[in-house]
């Protein structure tokens, strides 16, 4: 790895370090036009090499110093090292990398990283939180696998809804590049449904995923995923709906993810935008379940002048459409489920939309919406802790004989309620809710305590005044 170029200067050490405490300077200073000078003079690598407790591959390090073998200024073989360094850390193959130059024999310069070992396994226990839902797991994680950047991780969790879980994934950069990584999961979950539905449902996958952030806060995600699930442990007061779900089936499908997301924080944001959206097709490559999914999420941030009140809105929507015929019904394991404190306040966990008896079975199109103030607390020095009013809405559907697709009857004489009125009445009669309450920011995980107040509720659905609590990352 060597430059043929060469570099005349009469003090090749002198002038690179002029250059590079301009460089890091941003060109300040009393130097005035010389410093920019130096860092546009040209100048030719020789070599390129890392020292230290760090094992990496030679093809790993032939991509990475490739930019910085071919920069041609001052300016260039800096930033280019830097980068360098900053994807060994990044990847977790090495710790504190110091950049280092120095004159060349043969007039060139000569780049060094210098490193320091990063640590390759962990081996962590702890309590995660998710959407209403707690747990406890257990990880342990393995750093560049063989020498270009490879992570492996395995988590073992039981938590109050999920019986178990266990999740494996191996990711690796493509190329050397940290913000594209490819990534193979296999995971399986056990699910206690109840009390809101009566049965427990076992998945298990094998995945595939290409991701790359593009720009700052730009992510795309394309993933094949092959999923069986199985309906099971019915309870004796099973609902025949439930009944007629349970057994086996098998999900083969391609999945795009596309998320923007520039938030000053993932819990309790006071600036910023999430947008998300994901569509996945599935059947087209076997199984046994076909249809075309589609979700999106928008929410925006935004503090009132140089105050500490905090405005939040929020939308939700989705939509489930069964590739099988117009006879065909989607899978429950495949729905979407509404209600709770993380989606939509004052109703119960997934207490919102079609109900057989006790149990909830989900809905093929929903849409949520919410908007809250975040207020500064009288006595309260830290701004961890807010005061919260919110408003929140949706609605929940099927798309089938049982939902909005449903034939017209009309047994009274009255006039029958066709798709338009349907559809008009699925959007013009949500289920509503408001209240009052208390939002803590811990450091991964966003804390709860709402007062609210059911306003208007479906026959299906299950309404909860009163006091709330619940932890999680993604709220409405």
């Amino acid at each position: 790895m060597s430059s043929g170029a060469e570099f005349e200067a009469p003090s090749v050490q002198s002038m690179l370090g002029e250059a590079i405490r301009a460089f890091q300077g941003g060109g300040g200073g009393g130097g005035g036009g010389s410093a920019a000078d130096l860092r546009s003079h040209r100048i030719a690598v020789n070599r390129a090499s890392v020292e230290g407790d760090v094992w990496c591959r030679r093809g790993f390090l032939g991509q990475l110093f490739l930019p910085v073998l071919g920069a041609q200024t001052v300016a260039e073989v800096v930033r280019e090292s830097r980068e360098a360094a900053g994807k060994l850390e990044v990847l977790g193959m090495a710790s504190n990398v110091a950049v280092e130059l120095d004159q060349a024999d043969s007039g060139g310069v000569n780049v060094r990283l210098l490193c320091e070992r990063a640590k390759r396994y962990r081996l962590r226990t702890g309590v995660d939180v998710g959407n209403d839902e707690g747990m406890a797991s257990v990880a342990g994680r393995m750093s560049n696998i063989w020498g270009g950047g490879e992570t492996a991780e395995a988590t073992f969790s039981r938590g109050s809804k999920t019986q178990s879980s266990f999740l494996g994934t191996l990711t690796a950069p493509v190329g050397t590049d940290p913000l594209t990584q490819v990534e193979l999961r296999a995971a399986q979950a056990v699910l206690n449904a109840r009390p809101y539905s009566a049965h427990d449902e076992v998945s298990r996958s094998l995945s595939a995923a290409y991701r790359a952030v593009k720009l700052a806060g730009w992510q795309h995600q394309l993933r094949y995923l092959a999923e069986w699930r199985e309906i099971c442990n019915l309870g004796a007061a099973a609902s025949p709906t439930l009944r007629a779900e349970a057994g086996h089936t098998l999900k083969s499908s391609v999945e795009y993810t596309f998320t923007y997301d520039d938030r000053d924080s993932t819990t309790v944001p006071t600036s910023g935008t999430l947008a998300k959206a994901t569509a996945e097709v599935a059947g087209l490559f076997g199984g046994d379940v076909r249809f075309a999914k589609a979700r999106a999420e928008l929410q925006t941030n935004q503090r009132l002048g140089a105050s500490e009140w905090i405005v939040a809105t929020g939308a939700q929507g989705g939509l489930l459409w069964n590739l099988d015929g117009p006879r065909g019904r989607s899978s429950l394991a495949d729905r979407f489920f509404l209600g709770g404190l993380t989606t939509v306040r004052g109703f119960e966990y997934r207490g919102i939309g079609p109900r057989d008896r006790n149990d909830s079975i989900g809905g093929d199109v929903f849409y949520a919406v919410g908007a809250s103030l975040l207020t500064p607390l009288p006595y309260v020095t830290t701004d961890a802790l807010k005061g919260h009013l919110w408003a929140n809405a949706g609605q929940l559907a099927l798309l089938d004989d049982r939902g909005l697709l449903r034939t017209p009857r009309d047994s009274s004489g009255g006039r029958t309620r066709g798709l338009a009125d349907e559809i008009r009445r699925f959007f013009m009669q949500p289920s509503v809710a408001v209240g009052v309450g208390l939002v803590y920011r811990q450091s991964i995980v966003r804390v709860e305590l709402s007062c609210g107040l059911p306003l208007v509720a479906a026959t299906t659905d299950r309404p909860k005044a009163g006091l709330q609590f619940g932890l999680g990352v993604q709220f409405l």
